[in-house]
């Protein structure tokens, strides 16, 4: 942050960045009705293949530093203050980690697997089939199926 600021003011601008970052993934989500777009604003708040990635972790990393940090300070309540923050950082990724892997898993299913190579991607749209519109585009009743992106650009070169 610029040196001229306070601290009131870089806090406060700290916390504006990550508002508009939680609001374009909040925005991303519900545009529609399909799941894979939640599915995925949520596994960039809970990765549970790489936990130490998503906002539930940086949240998790930066009060066990600043818990971690408060070690310094000489004065009998650090202990009870550390105590609380390190119970805090661990229920970042135990509690509300492990709510959002188990509806991740339930929108999971939800989403329909690409029909070629089976995946259940947050990727996966339904499309006219890119092989039957790249040989034959005039027609106008092309089969609609699940292809996720690297799927139907094969499918479009195959043809």
């Amino acid at each position: 942050m610029a040196k001229n600021l306070t601290l009131e003011e870089e806090m406060a601008a700290a916390v504006a960045i990550i508002k508009v970052g939680l609001d374009r993934l909040q925005d991303a989500a519900c545009r529609t009705a399909d799941p894979a777009p939640h599915a995925a604003a949520l596994r960039a708040i809970y990765n549970v293949r790489a936990e130490d990635d998503g906002i539930l972790a940086a949240v998790s990393r930066v009060i066990g530093t600043i818990s971690q940090s408060l070690t310094d300070i000489d004065d009998d309540r650090i202990d009870a203050t550390t105590e609380n923050l390190d119970e805090a950082e661990s229920y970042v990724l135990s509690s509300a980690g492990e709510r959002v892997n188990r509806a991740l898993e339930i929108l999971g299913e939800l989403i329909p697997p690409c029909e070629e190579c089976g995946q259940h991607r947050d990727d996966v749209e339904v499309m006219p089939d890119p092989f039957s519109t790249s040989l034959y585009p005039e027609a106008t009743d092309h089969r609609q199926m699940p292809l996720c992106p690297p799927c139907a650009v094969k499918r479009f070169e195959d043809s």
